[in-house]
């Protein structure tokens, strides 16, 4: 970097900054050009696609609660058109990463989600005998 760019810039002069405006590929290595990129993009997809079969119900459940807290801040702010929007999504969302959660799983999360969509969805409990449950309807 020149003396007038690192004045510019608000660095001492004299200070070694790596810095390179077109460098696209990383220094490590690899594959360059369009080869890196669509490997780096694939692995990538692939990453996100295994995180989300592995933690999928788990982590909308998660994102359900988080939509109600998100939903609360808007409110306590005034921005009621907001809370209403993340109260439903975050509504949604939860209420899928649970029916998904006891679709993979064969149980469900806990007793209060059982409560809920076994009383509203007609969804019935299996037969302790029959598999594996966590929570048994009593």
């Amino acid at each position: 970097m020149s003396q007038a760019g690192a004045a510019l810039s608000g660095m001492p002069i004299g200070v070694y900054v790596a810095y390179v405006p077109g460098l696209v590929v990383s220094s490590v290595g690899g594959h360059p050009g369009v080869l890196g990129a669509i490997i780096a993009v694939g692995g990538l997809l692939l990453l996100v696609a295994w995180f989300a079969w592995r933690f999928g119900p788990t982590l909308t459940r998660c994102c359900g609660i988080a939509a109600w807290w998100i939903a609360w801040a808007c409110g306590s702010q005034g921005g009621y058109g907001y809370m209403i929007f993340f109260l439903l999504f975050g509504t949604a969302a939860w209420s899928v990463g649970t029916l998904w959660y006891h679709a993979r799983r064969g149980y469900w999360p806990s007793r209060l989600s059982q409560r809920i969509f076994t009383r509203r969805s007609g969804a019935h409990t299996p037969d302790p005998a029959s598999c594996r449950t966590r929570y048994r309807v009593r």
